[in-house]
């Protein structure tokens, strides 16, 4: 079972929220399961994040490249958008 998500949050967001969106850049998450988030852009593969609320998140590029450690899933995911602009 997965769940996708796909909104634009106004202020920070908890730590299961997914959404990213930019004026010329739209991620869309979806859990995989626990820890465990991935990234699409226009139904492409764009980046993988792990973490669990309280530990530190590495994100992944698409290659599979590490991007870094965070220490948030949220600020991990916001790299990601980052680097994708």
């Amino acid at each position: 079972m997965s769940l996708v998500i796909d909104s634009t949050p106004s202020a920070p967001t908890a730590s299961d929220s997914v959404a990213t969106e930019g004026a010329t850049t739209h991620l869309r998450w979806q859990l995989v399961f626990d820890g465990v988030w991935l990234a699409r852009r226009d139904g492409r593969f764009a980046g993988m994040v792990q973490g669990l609320p309280g530990h530190p998140a590495k994100l992944t590029d698409a290659c599979g490249y590490l991007c870094g450690l965070y220490r948030s899933v949220d600020d991990a995911k916001g790299a990601l958008l980052a680097l994708s602009r």
